[in-house]
């Protein structure tokens, strides 16, 4: 008899925490029409900087599953038609969306300065050292596509746009990416690069060995990444994870004249970060200097209670981040809000599409 009460016992606490896992997993559904209602049939939808993509049914509808709480860029995407973009937030249910798409504008064709093939080669190389990234992971990106790509110039900024999803193949992350351009711009006099756009990755195919070799620099990649110290953010253990945090200390252009000021003590970021509920953080600050270094940060002591005051000239080791929005909310898979949250300069500030992970991205557990 003890043995059956405790068997349903314990049926019923399994049962118990599979309904409240399951309640807090999520969908992501919608339907896709244009300005007239009609639906629109196989548009592309997928949620950017993730793996999760789809196209619309003949009725417009699509739908995403297993979607844990946490904030999503939703972008919806298909000839003819203006990209369409919005910012859900899964908290406590799950999301529907109704998404009208306006007709694209035709666009005149625009006049490119020295639009001759050798002006397009050295354009285009120098676009991908720019957006792809100069690392070994930037370098390892084939542009399967460069011809969708269209190239302008106008007083020393070289701009970029797209016809369709640029196509890009990580050979050393291992993975396919669909990179809806939304803008691009250098200015050869500052030297300052700016682009946005949407991103959808997909994982690439290989042998065990590949496998375990994108697996390695992949974890290469994520440490000391804005994603690593986001989700250390939301976890709480930001030093344990590696990463010195700096409060910098007078004149906020300093890092035009490549110094700081700063706060040798370590910014406790636990008094920063409020739980909103048990899938979201709040994090508010101003300017602070960010050094991923393990070592380090395992015997950093934070108990000091007067300030020490340090004069820093910036290199490649440090990165500079600034708090643009009144407070960021993160998830657990360091996914923030908007994409204006943050001003970065510095060494974090040169990670470009190569050097992305998808939010799915998990590093292996810990021994």
């Amino acid at each position: 008899m003890r043995s059956l009460i405790f068997n349903l016992f314990i049926g019923f606490l399994l049962l118990t925490r599979f309904a409240a896992s399951a309640q807090n997993v999520y969908t992501i559904a919608g339907r896709v029409t244009d300005e007239s209602g009609s639906p629109l049939k196989s548009a592309t939808v997928f949620i950017s900087g993730s793996q999760k993509i789809t196209a619309c049914d003949g009725e417009g509808n699509f739908r995403f599953d297993h979607i844990d709480a946490g904030n999503y860029q939703l972008t919806v995407t298909m000839i003819g038609f203006a990209t369409y973009s919005e910012n859900v937030v899964v908290q406590t249910k799950s999301a529907e969306v109704d998404i009208k798409l306006k007709v694209k504008p035709t666009a005149l064709a625009e006049v490119n300065v020295g639009h001759g093939k050798d002006h397009r080669d050295d354009y285009l190389k120098g676009f991908k050292e720019l957006f792809l990234g100069k690392s070994k992971n930037g370098k390892a990106c084939v542009l399967v596509n460069p011809q969708v790509i269209n190239f302008t110039t106008k007083k020393g900024v070289l701009y970029a746009d797209a016809d369709d999803f640029l196509i890009i193949e990580n050979q050393r992350l291992g993975y396919h990416i669909k990179y809806l351009l939304k803008s691009f711009g250098y200015n050869s006099v500052t030297g300052i690069t700016l682009y946005s756009g949407n991103t959808s990755f997909e994982p690439m195919k290989g042998t065990p060995q590949m496998q375990a070799d994108w697996d390695k620099n992949r974890m290469e990649a994520y440490r000391g990444s804005m994603m690593h110290f986001l989700r250390a953010v939301y976890n709480h253990d930001v030093l344990k994870e590696g990463f010195i945090i700096n409060p910098i200390i007078g004149d906020v252009n300093a890092y035009s004249d490549k110094r700081v000021y700063y706060d040798a003590r370590p910014l406790r970021f636990d008094t920063l970060v409020h739980a909103i509920d048990s899938s979201f953080v709040s994090l508010k600050f101003g300017r602070v200097m960010y050094t991923y270094d393990p070592r380090k940060a395992a015997s950093t002591k934070t108990n000091s209670p007067y300030v020490i005051r340090k004069l820093k000239t910036l290199d490649n080791s440090v990165t500079i981040i600034k708090l643009f929005s009144p407070q960021a909310v993160i998830d657990r898979t360091g996914a923030h809000q908007h994409f204006t949250d943050f001003l970065i300069e510095g060494k974090l500030a040169y990670d470009r599409v190569g050097d992305q992970l998808p939010f799915e991205y998990q590093p292996p557990a810990k021994n």
